[in-house]
């Protein structure tokens, strides 16, 4: 197996999290713009727009769960065996109660400090900020649901949701960027070897 580049992939996630952290915004300002036409597409109750969202948001987390998995495949690839996150394990932990709040963060901190060289358990800021953000997100969202109007949520909550869904994806893609920047060296150090 060999260190596969990552670039193509990275732009491929970057456009999915714009798109996603775009999706609610784009719509709330179609909404006001061009009431009419809206309202066509979405429905009187709006299910049109959040049917259309909720695919971009499934659509992104499948990237970027492939994403997770090529850079963790290219850290075996690279000779790293004293990992204790798989590439599949990056992302089913993702899925498990309960470990769901610190294990995705565990994973992609050592996805991070294992492509960086740096010992496996330092804590980066960027990390534990895209990890909060995430977090926050997610807690957000079921929580504006929950205490939601039969109507949905009101302006105002998905306006904040909004934001905190473009600092986030922000954060995000700063940090695929760095992990696949930081992966081409990777591929650089195993040519040393080869030719040393």
């Amino acid at each position: 197996m060999k260190v596969r580049n990552l670039g193509v992939l990275t732009m491929i996630v970057a456009v999915m999290v714009v798109i996603d952290a775009l999706a609610i915004p784009a719509a709330l300002v179609w909404r006001e713009v061009d009431p009419d036409s809206f309202f066509l597409v979405a429905l009187e109750d709006g299910s049109g727009i959040q049917g259309i969202a909720f695919l971009v948001k499934i659509l992104t987390m499948i990237i970027f769960s492939v994403w997770i998995y090529r850079a963790g495949a290219n850290l075996l690839a690279a000779g790293f065996e004293d990992l204790e996150f798989t590439p599949g394990a990056r992302i089913w932990w993702f899925a498990v109660p309960i470990a769901c709040l610190f294990k995705p963060f565990q994973g992609m901190r050592e996805l991070w400090n294992a492509s960086h060289r740096q010992d496996y358990a330092d804590n980066h800021s960027l990390i534990t900020s895209w990890w909060l953000l995430w977090l926050a997100t997610n807690f957000f969202g079921s929580f504006s649901s929950i205490g939601a109007s039969p109507e949905g949520p009101s302006l105002e909550i998905l306006w904040i949701g909004s934001g905190l869904d473009a600092v986030a994806a922000v954060v995000a893609i700063v940090m695929i960027r760095g992990i696949a920047s930081a992966q081409t060296q990777l591929t650089a150090e195993a040519l040393d070897e080869v030719f040393a």
